[in-house]
């Protein structure tokens, strides 16, 4: 973490976390964690932090105006309710290098401020709007390479002629996110609390998943597991709160 001072004068902070699957916002871990840091940094500095506002299961791909948290800690700014957001990582605002970038103008214009805490100058000084335009652009490669290992995985499964799942009874969208998952080393549970928060029903129409119906899922999928395994075993999670 950089630790480079930030400035001393009293603010009212917004502090915005965001992750992007299922499991973490059902573990709320990441998202305490994020906070967490973003409250011990504004307390070193004689910050308040006024409101606590999170994205959960909200992908960094996803267009700012479509998040309802930090639309509503936008807006909140705007108003002239907080003087900065203040979150964790660049890549936790977007990972789209321009998204990113024009979030941080619209915050130069409107009077306001953006923070993070791995670029802690945000935009004011040429050098922290470099810092904030690299770490903006290996946000968006990150997020490129991820998407490229899924669909590398999911061509492999395809062009060897096997079956992924059970197409008939198994929404695809199930499949594809249980076997990431599961190729990330996460747990049976986890699984089923990701399905759950994505909204996606079981084999039977229902909402509720448990360890055991993930595991017969799959089960019915070896083959998609075994290619995503393959293809994303060197890969870490997004939204890592490391």
């Amino acid at each position: 973490m950089n630790e480079r001072m930030y400035a001393t004068e009293a603010r009212r902070i917004i502090s915005y976390a965001r992750v992007s699957t299922g499991v973490q916002a059902a573990s709320g871990l990441s998202i305490t964690a994020q906070h967490q840091a973003v409250a011990d940094a504004s307390a070193a500095r004689g910050w308040q932090v006024i409101a606590c506002v999170t994205d959960e299961a909200v992908s960094g791909s996803v267009p700012v105006g479509e998040r309802p948290g930090l639309s509503t800690a936008l807006a909140q700014l705007e108003r002239g309710d907080a003087d900065a957001l203040l979150a964790t990582r660049v890549d936790r605002l977007a990972r789209d290098t321009l998204e990113t970038l024009l979030l941080f103008d619209r915050a130069e214009r409107s009077g306001w401020e953006i923070l993070t805490l791995d670029a802690p100058d945000g935009v004011r000084t040429h050098n922290g709007r470099l810092l904030v335009e690299v770490l903006a652009m290996i946000a968006t490669h990150e997020a490129g390479m991820a998407r490229a290992r899924t669909k590398t995985a999911l061509r492999t499964a395809q062009s060897n002629g096997k079956r992924l799942g059970r197409p008939s009874r198994q929404p695809e969208s199930a499949r594809v996110l249980a076997a990431q998952l599961q190729a990330e080393g996460f747990s049976l549970r986890d699984i089923a609390a990701a399905l759950e928060a994505a909204g996606i029903l079981t084999a039977t129409g229902k909402t509720t998943w448990h360890h055991s119906s993930v595991a017969a899922l799959l089960r019915s999928t070896d083959e998609l597991s075994d290619a995503g395994e393959q293809a994303l075993a060197h890969s870490r999670p997004e939204d890592s709160p490391s």
